[in-house]
């Protein structure tokens, strides 16, 4: 991604390095959804984020997982089976948008990009610096996210790559049938495949949610700061198609991610959960580690995104209302109107039986969170 950077002079004329936001979305699009040629790397890096063969070792792992957790004789026994089942289904989740969504994610990626470009041939300097400061923004966050998750994989496969253990709890062990070789080799490439594919498909997937929103939020200013600054019906119309096309983009993304959101939740809110109670219990281990913070990693970031999404869309229609009206004919006053009717009803990130992901949402969450984390530990306390 370097090569998406371009120099060019600031206010005082010294060179600086920047980076547009088309040019950021216009690379998470083919990310996506690829239109360029297809290199075995790439093709590689798109089987990592979810298919058919992952989807069926993800399947095998947790039925042998929950297998394994039902024979153990205590609650903290079966704690890092039961890590393991919700990890692996928030995961499994992220890969089936990967295998089945990726066009409608494309769409909403591409009206986006036609947005900015068109916000960015405005030429005017505060649309300009504010579009390039979140890019800047994604861009770190993408490379965040890379990091993060390559260190999620590495700490699953801990066990196997130092000591040639398998990585997760399984039923029966490898030891204890006929054919242990056999066995082990068939539940080493399974457990391979489910912990290197569902750590980048997970975060892979939660960062592109959150660089959208943060580059829905810069679009909708953008689009504001033109709104307020236009002049005349001709100006006033083309900005007015701007806002429609990336209200649309918003809602396309939203319905896209809305339905299946509540699986994907289940990893992030039940993994911290259950990695605190263990680490109480002192049964700590590498997957705990990567594992325990996901909910400020993942969770808190996109309501925060989410929320910022959602006021700068209100904000919109605010900007429409401070623009010039008494100098402005009848046609514009009724375009800015329909501009701040639009505005009336925000975009937003939403989550079927949560609703509206945002900061009340998270406080809501948080709160509900901490109290089931206190009955757990009250239930350690009790010796369950």
């Amino acid at each position: 991604m370097k090569c998406l950077w371009t120099t060019k002079p600031d206010s005082s004329g010294k060179p600086r390095q920047t980076l547009t936001m088309s040019a950021l979305l216009a690379t998470r699009l083919e990310e996506v959804s690829p239109t360029q040629r297809r290199t075995a790397l790439k093709l590689l890096w798109m089987a990592l984020h979810g298919t058919w063969l992952s989807i069926a070792s993800n399947i095998i792992v947790v039925s042998l997982a929950i297998m394994d957790c039902l024979t153990k004789n205590t609650y903290l026994a079966a704690s890092l089976g039961t890590r393991f089942v919700t990890g692996i289904v928030g995961c499994s989740t992220a890969q089936i948008f990967y295998i089945f969504r990726r066009a409608a994610l494309g769409a909403a990626l591409e009206r986006m990009s036609v947005v900015a470009k068109d916000l960015e041939a405005l030429q005017n300097p505060f649309i300009s610096a504010e579009l390039e400061r979140v890019a800047a923004q994604c861009y770190r966050l993408r490379r965040i996210v890379l990091a993060y998750e390559g260190m999620v994989v590495v700490s699953i496969l801990l066990p196997t790559l130092l000591a040639g253990q398998l990585s997760m709890p399984t039923w029966p062990r490898p030891e204890d049938t006929a054919a242990p070789r056999l066995v082990y080799a068939a539940m080493f490439t399974v457990q391979l495949i489910t912990g290197t594919s569902c750590p980048i498909a997970f975060y892979s997937f939660v960062g592109l949610l959150g660089s959208a929103h943060m580059a829905c939020a810069a679009l909708f200013r953008g689009a504001g700061t033109a709104v307020a600054t236009a002049r005349g019906t001709v100006e006033l119309r083309v900005v007015t198609q701007l806002h429609a096309v990336l209200c649309e983009s918003a809602s396309l993304l939203d319905a896209v991610t809305s339905a299946g959101l509540p699986m994907l939740f289940v990893g992030v809110l039940a993994l911290p959960i259950q990695g605190t109670y263990d680490a109480v219990q002192g049964q700590v281990d590498g997957y705990l580690l990567s594992s325990a913070p996901i909910i400020i990693v993942v969770f808190v970031p996109l309501c925060y995104s989410a929320q910022a999404m959602s006021d700068a869309s209100a904000e919109v229609g605010l900007s429409a209302y401070r623009g010039a009206w008494p100098a402005e004919d009848a046609r514009a006053r009724f375009i800015r109107t329909m501009v701040m009717l639009r505005a009336t009803r925000p975009a937003q990130f939403t989550c079927k039986g949560l609703g509206a992901v945002g900061l009340p949402a998270c406080q809501s969450v948080l709160r509900s969170w901490f109290s089931y984390l206190q009955m757990l530990l009250n239930f350690a306390k009790d010796g369950g």
